[in-house]
């Protein structure tokens, strides 16, 4: 029997140059597939984390359904815009009985005239709504001022100022609500306790703020009326109760 030869050197040579060759080329793609590995994880928790931020941002946006007060709609929208800031957006709008609600506006300009001071005989006369004034006041207050503006075509604001010995004041504000009018108003959950209520019929929400401010503002028959001021919530009751 004749044994086969041993393989040249040259022949030898080269199956160890190819195995050298793949042994390399394999180590230098392994990073390169440990690199897509680590970016489609990276991308996966990316995503995920998209859907989490999509998640919470539904769950902290949450619209209270309309409530129809007269010929008004009012929709109320709250937004926790972080850990402790929230919005209010209240929006007003015409609708006829069983009538779909429009699509929502494109922002147009509106004039605005200058606010005037004017007697409250005056703010009555050129006011295109009824002006409502409190039949309760706290004894230390009194009436000291009245103003007046047009905000746009048959829509105005009447603030009506009072103004007590310790130099607290109260300011009660009157506004028409026109068609598609939007009220937003923020505020610190960590500096403030806002409350829902009933005023007669209407419904109206307070905000109690630590250095002892109050905000109370409601709707009735088309008008916005907001009252402000240092005053005890009861007492703050009483007035925008006595409103007529």
């Amino acid at each position: 029997m004749v044994e086969s030869p041993t393989p040249p050197p040259l022949e030898e040579s080269w199956r160890r140059f190819e195995k050298k060759l793949k042994d390399q080329q394999f180590l230098s793609n392994k990073p390169c597939a440990t690199q897509r590995k680590n970016l489609l994880s990276l991308r996966l928790a990316t995503v995920a984390g998209i859907i989490i931020l999509l998640a919470g941002t539904l769950s902290l946006s949450f619209p209270v359904k309309a409530k129809a007060l007269g010929e008004k709609i009012v929709s109320t929208v709250a937004n926790l815009l972080s850990v402790t800031q929230m919005n209010i957006k209240t929006e007003y709008t015409n609708i006829e009985p069983n009538q779909v609600p429009p699509p929502p506006k494109d922002i147009r300009e509106v004039n605005i005239d200058q606010e005037r001071t004017v007697s409250l005989e005056e703010a009555k006369s050129a006011s295109p709504f009824s002006i409502a004034t409190p039949q309760y006041i706290p004894a230390n207050y009194k009436l000291e001022q009245v103003k007046f503006q047009e905000t746009g075509k048959a829509t105005a604001v009447v603030t009506l100022k009072y103004n007590s010995y310790n130099t607290n004041y109260l300011l009660i504000s009157e506004m028409n609500a026109s068609d598609g009018y939007v009220q937003g108003y923020g505020y610190d959950i960590e500096d403030a306790i806002v409350q829902n209520i009933k005023i007669g019929d209407s419904n109206g929400r307070i905000i109690i703020f630590k250095n002892e401010n109050i905000s109370i503002t409601w709707i009735k028959q088309g008008i916005v009326y907001e009252l402000e001021g240092k005053i005890e919530k009861e007492e703050a009751l009483k007035i925008v109760k006595s409103m007529h």
